[in-house]
Formats: C-alpha cells, sequence, structure tokens
C-alpha cells in the first residue's frame, strides 16, 4: 500500500505517500521511490517540502536543502555515520521538544525497518525522556531495551530505568535494568557488583546490543549527576579542574573526548570508552550549552551518529563555515 489509511490534508499527493512511507512506514528514500514510480532526488525533494511546511523552517525549501548539505558537512567534518537534524523555527529557544520529536521519529522509523535492532541500549537524559514521551505505541515484541549504566542516586530512584521502561511498554518490548548504582566507592566494589551473576547478565545483554542511545552532558551545576545527588559539587569542580568538558554515560572526557583518568572513572558502573566503537552508538544532545560537551564528544570519536538541532549543528562547524547557513538560525 502507497497511501496513508487515514485522512490527511492532501491525501492523494504524491508528498502525503512519500511522508507516510518514511514517517510511519520506515522506509528510505529508495525504497519509496520504488513504491511510488520516483526518482530518489524527487523523493527528497518531497520529503524536504513536507518538513519545512510542518515547521516553518526558514526559507521554506531552500532551506530544506541547507538542512540536508549541514548535515553532510557535519558528517565530514567529524567522520560520522549519520546526522539527523532537529529543525528550529523562527523564535524557538528551547531545542527539547524538536530534538525529542525527531528522536522518536527516528527510533520508531528504525524499530519498524528492514533493519531493526534486536536489542537496544540506553541511558539517562531528560531529552532521552522527553522522546520517550513522544513515542507512539508499536508492536516490537522481539525487541528488549537493556540499560548502560546503573541508578543515577543511590536511593535507587531508577531515573533511566524509568525511562527504559516506558520505552519498552509503548513498544510492547522487555526491558532489561542494571541493578546497581552508577557510581560505587572503590574499583574493587565496582569488580565485586560486576560479578554478580544478576549484574553479569546484563552487562552480557548490553555488550550484544545492536544500538547504544546516549545523551551528552556538559560540566556544569546544572548537571542532572549534581540535581539528583549522584555527584557532589566538589566533585564536578574537582572534574573541571582536570579539564573534563563532556559526560557520557557518567564518564568524564577533556576537549579532544579523551576521558580522564581519576578514580571516578575506576568506580563507574557502565562501559569504557574502549567499548564504545564496537556498537552503533547514537548521541542525543542539543542547545547552547551543549556545543561544547558535543564537540569534545565528536572530536574523540565517542559516537558515530548525532541527533541535534539545526541552531547547534551550526555552532558546531568552524567559524568560517557557518555563514551559508545563516537563513537556519535567523
Amino acid at each position: 500500500m502507497t497511501s496513508p489509511p487515514h485522512r490527511l490534508g492532501r491525501p492523494d499527493t504524491p508528498e502525503s505517500r512519500a511522508r507516510w512511507l518514511y514517517e510511519t512506514g520506515g522506509l528510505s528514500a529508495e525504497e519509496i521511490g520504488w513504491r511510488l514510480g520516483l526518482s530518489v532526488v524527487r523523493v527528497n525533494a518531497l520529503l524536504e517540502a513536507g518538513m519545512a511546511q510542518a515547521v516553518a523552517l526558514p526559507g521554506g525549501a531552500n532551506g530544506a536543502r541547507l538542512m540536508r548539505q549541514l548535515s553532510q558537512e557535519l558528517r565530514d567534518t567529524f567522520g560520522l555515520r549519520a546526522v539527523h537534524l532537529a529543525p528550529l523555527g523562527p523564535g524557538e529557544g528551547d531545542p527539547r521538544p524538536a530534538l525529542a520529536a525527531t528522536a522518536a521519529r527516528w527510533l520508531t522509523r528504525l524499530v519498524q525497518s528492514h533493519a531493526a535492532p534486536k536489542i537496544v541500549g540506553l541511558t539517562h537524559g531528560r531529552t532521552l525522556a522527553a522522546m520517550a514521551r513522544q513515542l507512539p505505541e508499536i508492536r516490537a515484541p522481539g525487541l528488549r531495551f537493556v540499560s548502560l549504566a546503573g541508578d543515577l542516586t543511590p536511593a535507587h530512584t531508577a531515573y533511566p530505568h524509568a525511562v527504559m521502561n516506558h520505552l519498552a511498554q509503548r513498544f510492547g518490548a522487555q526491558a532489561f535494568p542494571l541493578p546497581v548504582t552508577l557510581y560505587v566507592s572503590s574499583p574493587e566494589e565496582r569488580a565485586e557488583l560486576m560479578a554478580l551473576p544478576m549484574v553479569a547478565r546484563v552487562i552480557a545483554l548490553m555488550q550484544e546490543a545492536d544500538l547504544w542511545v546516549v545523551g551528552i552532558g556538559g560540566v556544569s551545576a546544572e548537571h542532572q549527576l549534581i540535581r539528583t545527588g549522584m555527584l557532589p559539587q566538589s566533585g564536578l569542580e574537582e572534574l573541571a579542574g582536570l579539564g573534563a568538558e563532556c559526560e557520557v554515560l557518567g564518564r568524564f572526557f577533556d576537549g579532544e573526548g579523551r576521558e580522564l583518568e581519576t578514580r571516578l572513572a575506576r568506580c563507574t558502573l557502565s562501559p569504557e570508552p574502549k567499548e564504545f566503537s564496537r556498537h552503533r552508538l547514537v548521541a542525543l544532545a542539543g542547545g547552547a550549552a551543549k556545543v561544547g560537551p558535543i564537540r569534545a564528544a565528536l572530536r574523540g570519536g565517542l559516537v558515530q551518529e548525532l541527533i541535534t538541532d539545526s541552531h547547534t549543528a551550526v555552532a558546531l562547524l568552524a567559524p568560517e563555515a557557518r555563514g551559508k547557513y545563516a537563513l537556519l538560525i535567523e
């Protein structure tokens, strides 16, 4: 079937069919072109026009073309496998709603595609939680979600697990939390916990995961680790003094994406950086405060794909490369 089964504004146009096959059917531009008898270039033009109309993107179709160019430039600059951009319209200051919507559409399409992952690893993050709230209810009973890090608080409020459980409910999937705290008191305690059978089973599952979805944190008093009380303010100040620029999976890295060799790193219950490249690691982050942390993570090759907003994407480029995208940030 090539047309949507529900009423749209223009249900019989190629644009509406292409958008439905892309957003709901999870098909690629090549697959849509084959079904509709259109070239890939034509399909991309239809999707761009729909995106520009949906978000009131500055410049309309021209702005959509700039978005594609910006995505490609970010991929080339940082050696990324893919970049998924959330377009921000005029006057939009908080990128989180747009980021969450873009990430929700991306994950939904992926789960429904022929290349659907069997196991998805997840971590904490407020944007990730916002994404979870925007997901539709679809059936993916063979899918499993596994936590990539322990609880954020010693009181086991299980914030990342709550997000993971919500995702599992939306997809009719299974959830496997990591039943430990994110930080422990010593490397010896970390080794003991990792050897426990129930913990070892979850760790084995996260290593089998096809996809890891993570957040990128900064180093400020607003960091969620500080707000939840898991990391004391003095600990964050010490990390900042050592040159910490970003946080991924509860681990802290300098401006070049190198993990800081600290006692905290040896006491962290999450995968080590050497394991990052073994998985399809997709980061979800955006906003002015995240430009430095995201750049550090990209420089270090910590992630393979990035979901961010158009304003942040422009800011990630070198100053001399930003001028051509002025239309997107007006």
